[in-house]
């Protein structure tokens, strides 16, 4: 039979479904589908990750989800076109923003005005329709039906019917399609999924009973009677819909008008007000070069060849707007007293660094613009704000205030079950005494679990349950900010902080489908350091300006080399008290040696001991090759910075900077092995083409492979 599964469930119908959207996908790849549809409850938040596996397995998917109506029942939308998923996602927004964190109700009133480019099917047994015939009322039934055809169109209303041998689910059916026909409707078979195989029923009945805070045994109506809501292939399902067999084929001509694609690409950021008409790219310009001198009194020309060539790449990317929109949160935090500065690859921007993002210079410390951005890498740049932790929130208030509370929200994070942890949920579904769950507790921390019992069914619990979404949670600062109401890009819902609100996807599917994120970061040592100002102002009646601060004070480098560093930022752990007598660092440049060689890529390439040694002149500074001199001299002919890989890559291979980039990126990326495959191929040749052995190059790139996979 011709069938496409058009109500799916992933583990992202929180506490519900079992199966990851990449598993159901893999699912209905091995069964022969070519079409799925996700439709998780009042949610999109598996959307990406769903889209991501259909498209690498050459499956069409269509997104959806199945909301819940007041009265509790349940309705499944299907998006077509664009409209549709704007549709959907307003939808979704209210049904969530009217109610507590974590819960949804739609109002029929709603859906008014909200139903184009949507096809509605009626929805499973708790549907509206189907909850009336199940009552025994036929007139609320037929007074539904013909309430949801005014809304969406009988073109685009569909009654949905299913089987899942249920004593009832015959004569419901039976009824469901009598009413379609005689409202000149048409329906559909679905099999409403909630696992990708048959032997998902145990795990989901026990989330279905964390979900509900009950044992299993006290669940009742909650749990489904039996295995039967799994993925199923047309064949599977025909002797069930032999009278109806027309409804499994209709669910191919629904899929067939569900064409919409969910877009990839730099999404729309609001238009930064600029002076005098000037484009954002223009005014961008203006201000790095009215800041050129501030920052350099003489400047040199490679400096002036560098700010073009960002400000070229900049331009071509569509991120000059962002950048004046990270600069305007700058500007607020400076002039309001409030520290702030750019961390992670931003330093190595000189746009960065002239608009007091950053506070680094790049060119004075070789740094790699590729790093951050080039024409190869079509994924946002990453600019993370530390601002001091007391005031985070006076920045945050600000942008919702520039922007408007429907352009601005956070960023989701999906908070999951860890093994271990989860010990406690499952043991209280299954009903168990707490002796049995210490007993549990301590043959899994010795992990001396024997074959058969209930221990058993703990472990095999604990390990399905691992990884799986439990709830959703607030990013720690990425703020997501849109033109258009954020509500038409992606659903938004209640936060635990009152006041905030997050959009339905994590920083991962943001950053696949393009949708800007400005991460906002609480850094108490930020504040510490205000607070240092201030007393020092207090007791002295110096004003230090920590901005102006040079690098050449030998005592404080007597104290660091001593170890005496509690309550310095970044060298007061225990790795970096052990190592910084050795090391007895003399120059900023130290400092940030000592910080990167406490990493896990330094630690895993074995790259600290030579170094030290080196340092110590206990050992030879040696290069695989000569190429090698210039990216590696400063840390002593070892790979301690993420820019070195970039620069090996350039020196060694010929790689573009943005090509090294690529590659650094491959070999942080635990999804990655085609393309470092591919990579490594191109590293070889392009080294051989330098008149460097295969065999080195090899080492060279198992060395950049053991730095980079961390």
């Amino acid at each position: 039979m011709d069938y496409v599964e058009l109500h799916c469930h992933s583990y992202y119908s929180l506490l519900d479904g079992t199966s990851s959207p990449a598993e159901l996908v893999a699912r209905a790849a091995d069964l022969g589908m070519d079409t799925l549809a996700l439709t998780d409850h009042d949610a999109l938040y598996g959307a990406v990750p769903f889209v991501t596996a259909a498209r690498a397995r050459g499956i069409h998917p269509i997104l959806g989800a199945e909301l819940t109506l007041e009265g509790d029942h349940h309705l499944t939308l299907l998006v077509e076109n664009d409209v549709g998923w704007r549709n959907l996602c307003q939808l979704i927004s209210r049904a969530r923003m009217r109610t507590p964190k974590g819960q949804a109700r739609l109002a029929w009133a709603d859906l008014d005005g909200r139903t184009d480019g949507l096809i509605c099917l009626s929805g499973c047994r708790q549907g509206p329709i189907a909850s009336a015939l199940r009552a025994w009322d036929r007139a609320a039934a037929f007074r539904r039906a013909r309430r949801l055809r005014d809304l969406f169109g009988p073109e685009h209303f569909c009654i949905e019917i299913q089987q899942h041998l249920r004593k009832d689910d015959a004569m419901l059916a039976e009824s469901l399609v009598s009413l379609a026909r005689h409202l000149r409707l048409g329906y559909v078979a679905t099999n409403n999924v909630h696992y990708a195989r048959r032997d998902g029923q145990r795990l989901q009945d026990v989330l279905v009973a964390i979900r509900q805070r009950t044992p299993l045994d006290a669940a009742g109506a909650a749990l489904r009677p039996n295995s039967e809501y799994y993925l199923k292939t047309g064949a599977r399902l025909l002797p069930l819909f032999s009278a109806y067999s027309d409804a499994l084929t209709n669910s191919r001509r629904i899929a067939e008008r569900c064409r919409f694609e969910l877009a990839y690409g730099l999404q729309d950021l609001p238009a930064f007000p600029t002076p005098n008409g000037l484009s954002p790219a223009a005014y961008l310009a203006q201000l790095c070069e009215q800041a050129l001198p501030w920052r350099y009194r003489d400047p040199p020309e490679r400096v002036c060849t560098q700010l073009r060539y960002e400000l070229a790449v900049i331009a071509r990317a569509g991120l000059a707007n962002y950048f004046l929109i990270v600069w305007d949160i700058v500007c607020f935090a400076r002039t309001h007293g409030i520290r702030c500065q750019g961390r992670g690859s931003a330093a190595n921007s000189l746009v960065a660094y002239l608009l007091a993002i950053s506070p680094i210079d790049p060119l004075a410390h070789g740094l790699v613009f590729e790093r951050f951005l080039s024409d190869e890498r079509p994924s946002m740049p990453d600019i993370d704000l530390d601002i001091a932790a007391d005031r985070r929130e006076e920045v945050i208030q600000y942008v919702y205030r520039r922007y408007g509370y429907d352009h601005a929200a956070m960023a989701s994070t999906v908070i999951t079950f860890q093994a271990r942890s989860a010990l406690r949920d499952i043991a209280r579904a299954l009903d168990l005494p707490i002796e049995l769950l210490r007993q549990a507790e301590q043959a899994l921390e010795a992990e001396q679990v024997s074959r058969g019992g209930i221990l058993t069914l703990l472990a095999q619990l604990c390990q399905q349950i691992d990884g799986l979404p439990r709830h959703l949670g607030q990013h720690s600062g990425g703020m997501i900010i849109t033109a258009a109401p954020l509500a038409e890009r992606v659903p938004i819902e209640p936060a635990a902080m009152p006041g905030r609100v997050v959009v339905q996807w994590d920083k991962d599917a943001l950053e696949e489908v393009g949708l800007v994120k400005v991460d906002l970061l609480g850094l108490r040592m930020l504040s510490a350091l205000t607070e240092a100002v201030r007393q020092v102002h207090t007791a002295a009646g110096t004003k230090l300006d920590l901005d102006r601060l040079t690098f050449d004070d030998a005592a404080v480098f007597d104290l660091i080399a001593k170890a005496d560093t509690i309550g310095v930022f970044q060298v007061e752990s225990r790795a970096q008290a052990q190592i910084l007598p050795h090391l007895k660092p003399r120059c900023l440049n130290d400092l940030i040696i000592a910080i990167s060689l406490i990493r896990p890529g330094p630690l895993q390439g074995d790259m600290v001991h030579p170094y030290l040694r080196r340092r110590q002149r206990l050992e030879r500074v040696t290069y695989k090759h000569p190429l090698l001199k210039d990216a590696l001299a400063e840390t002593l002919g070892v790979i301690l910075f993420q820019e070195q890989v970039l620069k090996v890559a350039r020196d060694l291979a010929g790689f573009t900077p943005g090509q090294g980039e690529q590659l650094r990126r491959a070999l942080g990326s635990k999804r990655a092995d085609t393309a470092i495959a591919h990579m490594h191929d191109a590293f070889v040749a392009g080294a051989e083409s330098k008149g460097v052995p295969a065999s080195i190059a090899n080492a060279v790139f198992d060395q950049l492979r053991a730095f980079g996979g961390y």
